[in-house]
């Protein structure tokens, strides 16, 4: 690819490659993978920056600037090794082997359905390296039942949604998997009491659990979201498509359920100092206010 009077443009390669419909340089249109949104979410993430907070600049595509078709690999090795979560801590080994494979996949579409030179890059465990262990960042029990008082007295936009959204994170779910929960894996009427199915952690959104009780609290906040629940076609309805959802009837990304849950907790006084860089995922990992409140037999 060097020796192209203009390089390519990585961004609209990336573009394409996601959205599953490209051209090959001999003009011929492709159809391509179908990619999950978890897939599509992380990729865009860590090659080009896309749905990331404010501050975040981390991107593959951007620290490698000028060399993105001249790195050599170590250039993967020091980038893998400087990655941060949002909230500033070293990623986890296995967080950072998926950033190293988004680049890898990147580079094994430029070569194989593009016709790019080939890079030889070597396995994604050596590109990757060891990670330090980090200290795993949680709230203390007083801190996640500030949250929950928050979540309860918010009166900014959609307080029902955000309510909810607070809930789901305190009781331990991950941001992609509220996001990726939908209104058929609900079982609201059932005479032993309310159920739901969740999404794996860390998997598609086809991917989910065992039919599973639902935390009391979460009881109270479901039914009163889902009096004002905004859906619109064809995007959900009543009794499908994602749970939580935007004025346009469309689920949640990650950058507004961060946004959502920090606007929450900035409205408690004793949590306005950690609101700003507060995320789900540290809720998620800390003590639940709802320990104790575990029955799934309704309110």
């Amino acid at each position: 690819m060097s020796s192209a009077p203009q390089a390519p443009d990585p961004y609209a390669i990336l573009t394409g490659w996601l959205s599953g419909a490209y051209v090959r340089p001999d003009g011929q249109e492709v159809h391509g993978r179908v990619w999950d949104e978890d897939t599509k979410y992380r990729y865009g993430l860590y090659l080009a920056g896309w749905e990331a907070p404010a501050g975040w600049r981390q991107d593959w595509l951007r620290c490698i600037g000028d060399l993105v078709w001249h790195f050599k690999p170590k250039h993967i090795q020091d980038w893998a090794s400087r990655l941060t979560a949002f909230d500033g801590t070293p990623l986890a080994s296995t967080s950072r082997a998926r950033a190293v494979s988004a680049v890898r996949s990147f580079y094994a579409h430029c070569e194989d359905d593009l016709g790019a030179t080939r890079w030889n890059l070597p396995p994604r465990r050596a590109l990757a390296g060891p990670t330090a262990p980090a200290t795993r960042q949680t709230l203390t029990r007083f801190q996640t039942d500030a949250l929950r008082t928050a979540a309860d007295r918010y009166r900014g936009p959609h307080p029902e949604r955000a309510r909810l959204a607070t809930y789901m994170t305190l009781a331990g779910l991950r941001p992609g998997q509220s996001i990726a929960v939908v209104m058929q894996h609900i079982q609201r009427d059932n005479a032993a009491g309310p159920t739901w199915r969740l999404p794996v952690k860390n998997n598609s959104t086809s991917a989910v659990g065992p039919l599973t009780p639902l935390p009391r609290p979460l009881v109270w906040a479901l039914d009163d979201y889902l009096s004002v629940r905004t859906h619109k076609a064809p995007h959900s309805t009543e009794t499908e498509g994602p749970l939580l959802l935007s004025r346009t009837g469309r689920g949640l990304d990650h950058v507004t359920f961060t946004r959502l849950l920090r606007e929450v907790a900035a409205s408690h006084p004793d949590l306005k100092e950690t609101a700003p860089t507060l995320h789900p995922d540290v809720v998620a990992h800390s003590p639940s206010p709802f320990a104790d409140e575990t029955s799934g037999n309704g309110p």
